[in-house]
């Protein structure tokens, strides 16, 4: 799929990146809250976060994720963004990442976004199960992930990082029955 599409939920829109992002980008990514549980560098300059948004473009077009930017419904501004990588067509499989600017936590907006997500990979991608791996300690994402169905199934230790993740699951069946 190279053509991203508009998701619409009752206050948000989910629209593909544009490099007028690039302030929003660089504000979310060099954030130390949001980075608190992401193992990657921070970035520090404009710079830095057209080259990221050029990188998300060519991943979105070469059909190797989807990568949708996070605004109200009133305004362009970006305030996060939720993704679908690791993608294995042949399984039906994909994970799930999100980050959110801090000043828009605790207002149930990343719950709005995934449920938005979740339903266009089950219903339009087909995908069969879809997964999420926060980094131990992110309770904030674990209440999140439990709150939208999944179900922890594990964990792992990156051999890269050293750093230890949760694996969290959600299948179509599952996802279907909540929705009954």
């Amino acid at each position: 799929m190279s053509e991203l599409p508009l998701l619409t939920t009752d206050r948000l829109r989910l629209r593909g990146l544009l490099d007028s992002d690039a302030a929003q980008i660089l504000a979310i990514r060099s954030n130390a809250e949001v980075n608190k549980y992401l193992d990657r560098p921070n970035d520090t300059t404009i710079d830095q976060a057209l080259s990221f948004i050029n990188k998300i473009k060519a991943i979105v077009s070469g059909g190797e994720g989807l990568y949708w930017g996070i605004t109200l419904k009133d305004k362009e501004e970006l305030i996060g963004s939720i993704c679908y990588w690791n993608l294995e067509p042949t399984n039906k499989k994909a994970e799930i990442g999100y980050e959110l600017h801090p000043d828009y936590h605790g207002q149930g907006i990343m719950q709005e976004a995934i449920s938005a997500v979740l339903a266009f990979g089950f219903n339009d991608q087909y995908f069969e199960l879809i997964t999420a791996c926060p980094k131990q300690g992110n309770e904030s994402s674990v209440r999140l992930l439990k709150k939208t169905g999944f179900s922890l199934t594990g964990d792992f230790t990156d051999e890269e990082t050293k750093s230890k993740y949760l694996d969290f699951r959600l299948t179509k069946a599952d996802y279907l029955t909540r929705l009954s």
